[in-house]
């Protein structure tokens, strides 16, 4: 099957039962792989209204047809869950190898139902598929799980496996538990991690056998590759990811209105940009750059700090995400204590995104008088790095105060009282990522209607308005747009939401995308699959993903009421470059509604359901 290995693990940890199975050629077709065929899986076998801690809970790791081919990007995969954050759809990507590996073993993706009475790790070599004793493992942080599994492996097998685990965070309950790939990658957002940990699974370790993904058309991949490869050759965007990784962004981004300062309150801060910027990270962290599988670009960061009080020992360095979460949106600018934090959050397990936001909430509170050092057991300010790194530890730990921060931003909030409320800066429980749509304004629609809550992977707006992406003529995006105007952002958000599901379904690194047009993405996919798509095939299917989604979050309780943007965002700030801009959401979901075919509710009509082969759904929805 091209693309595909076509099969699946089924594991039932409750009863401690293995079983594969094939999927069906048409599921793959239609919904592709990645969160679009776990979406649809999740959907097939809804739980009804269950607890995302409990066995009831599925949780499912799909890989897509592009990981492990020759497109470069092609190494991801994606873990879905109902979301302990949010209550509401979960959904997290990851790269590095794991993906790769397991299309080497013969399967596709792998099914957990159930939960296990005492902690395991499923084994994957080839056809030998086990679940193995992990209660020597449980308490252990991910990077010594990590090392211990690949350990095991060099024994039994003569190779050091991929290991993707949980860490303490997980396992203790924080509701945006991570799940850590190697060390080097995570699955980060929505809680994977604490859904994976209450299942009693610690990992889950794989060893390919040498299987290759076979492509319909390879010496089209070849010359399509060839091409590809001419253009990021020249792009100014590979060359800066390559040089500072995700943080090259952060200069540029301030200067355009991106990123958000003390808890999205300011709109600049220059002096501690200067110190957190990628040059700056350059000069004082950093030791080489990292690849995922197969990649030309190399944008990860391997870094080590030597001296002082926040000493790193060399491994992955903080993204531009989480510079911001731990640095600007903190107002801290000690470089040093953000890339010790980020490595506590690698070893715990945990969202630094959730937690830098809700750090932030903490500070703000205390500062308006809303939470008292007593309480929480020590003074947050901002620009303290020493009480950020405190409140982190307490996190991972599940200590103190810390049981409320591992609530995450707008469950915390409540607990506080109503003043806190406009201080959690989220949609649908799960906070926004450090891009600011009061500069670009598509981001806000992009976060209303997000099929996860407040997400900037879900859809390319931030690199279609921001400038990274090429110019997509042939599906109807040619830009350049004007990043502070909300006209015309209906079409715009709906269409890159479309490639969004598509790269997180393929499963794809975007960053290999930037220099891709709609027929180069098409391309791409028919010469693996032989799906023989033509454009606007191929469009349907990621508009068939994020409407089998967008279904899920109303059978999960949430609806169009909750298509918003936090108060922040809709409260203009007096300095920087989007000094005095909000975006009109009114105007953006009128139209977005229009071109999604939207009822008064928000559901998609029966007669766009009924297109796109979810008549079920239109059922379950009661359209």
């Amino acid at each position: 099957m091209n693309g595909y290995t076509g099969k699946v693990i089924e594991v039932d940890l409750s009863k401690g039962e293995i079983e594969i199975k094939d999927i069906a050629p048409e599921l793959l077709r239609e919904y592709m792989g990645g969160s679009g065929l776990a979406a649809k899986i999740y959907l097939d076998r809804y739980p009804g209204d269950v607890d995302p801690l409990s066995p009831e809970n599925l949780m499912i790791l799909m890989t897509g047809p592009l990981t492990q081919t020759r497109v470069p990007g092609g190494n991801r995969f994606a873990v879905a869950a109902r979301s302990p954050l949010s209550g509401l759809w979960g959904e997290a990507s990851c790269g590095g190898y794991l993906g790769p590996e397991l299309k080497a073993s013969g399967y596709d993706g792998i099914i957990f139902t159930g939960a296990s009475e005492k902690p395991v790790y499923l084994w994957v070599h080839g056809d030998q598929v086990e679940l193995r004793d992990a209660s020597d493992l449980w308490g252990k942080d991910t990077f010594e799980t990590i090392d211990e599994l690949k350990k095991r492996a060099e024994e039994d097998a003569g190779k050091a496996s991929k290991v993707a685990a949980v860490g303490p965070a997980g396992e203790k309950g924080v509701s945006y538990a991570n799940i850590c790939h190697d060390k080097h990658h995570f699955a980060g957002r929505t809680g994977m991690g604490a859904v994976m940990a209450s299942k009693n699974l610690k990992a889950i370790s794989v060893l390919g056998v040498g299987k290759k993904v076979e492509y319909a058309d390879e010496d089209a991949l070849k010359k399509w590759r060839k091409g590809l490869m001419e253009l990021m050759g020249e792009a100014i965007t590979t060359e800066s990811l390559r040089a500072f990784g995700t943080n090259a962004s952060l200069e540029i981004g301030s200067m355009l209105g991106d990123v958000p300062f003390k808890n999205w309150q300011l709109g600049e801060w220059d002096e501690g940009v200067a110190e957190l910027n990628g040059p700056a990270y350059s000069d004082a962290i950093l030791v080489k750059g990292y690849a995922c599988w197969g990649c030309p670009i190399g944008c990860k960061r391997i870094v080590k700090v030597e001296e002082g009080p926040y000493q790193v020992e060399e491994g992955a360095g903080p993204e531009y995400e989480t510079v911001c979460m731990l640095g600007t949106n903190l107002m801290n600018d000690n470089l040093q204590s953000v890339a010790k934090a980020n490595e506590i959050c690698n070893r715990y397990g945990m969202d630094t995104i959730t937690l830098g936001e809700t750090i932030a909430v903490v500070a703000e509170a205390m500062e308006k008088g809303l939470l008292d050092p007593d309480e929480v057991g020590l003074e947050v300010t901002w620009g303290d790095p020493d009480s950020m790194l405190r409140l982190v530890e307490m996190t991972g730990n599940m200590e103190g105060f810390g049981k409320k921060i591992a609530l995450g931003s707008r469950k915390l909030a409540q607990e506080i009282g109503e003043e806190a409320l406009p201080m959690a800066v989220e949609v649908r429980g799960l906070e926004l990522p450090a891009h600011d749509p009061r500069g670009f304004h598509g981001y806000a629609l992009s976060y209303a209607t997000s099929v996860r809550g407040a997400c900037h992977c879900a859809s390319i707006n931030l690199y279609i308005e921001g400038g990274m992406q090429v110019p997509m003529e042939d599906v109807g995006l040619g830009g350049p747009y004007a990043e502070q105007e909300s006209e015309g952002k209906g079409f715009v958000t709906a269409r890159s939401q479309e490639l969004g599901q598509l790269y997180n379904s393929a499963v794809l690194c975007v960053f290999c995308t930037f220099n891709y047009d709609g027929q180069m993405l098409l391309d791409a996919v028919n010469a693996v699959t032989g799906f023989d798509y033509s454009m606007e095939e191929l469009l349907q299917v990621g508009e068939r993903i994020w409407t089998i989604k967008r279904g899920l979050q109303f059978l999960m309780g949430s609806d169009k009421s909750e298509d918003v943007v936090p108060e922040r965002i809709t409260t203009p700030v007096e300095e920087g470059a989007h000094a005095g801009s909000i975006p009109d959401l009114d105007l953006m979901l009128k139209e977005f509604s229009e071109v999604r075919d939207l009822d008064d509710e928000g559901r998609p009509s029966r007669a766009k359901l009924e297109s796109l082969n979810l008549a079920e759904l239109a059922d379950r929805l009661g359209v």
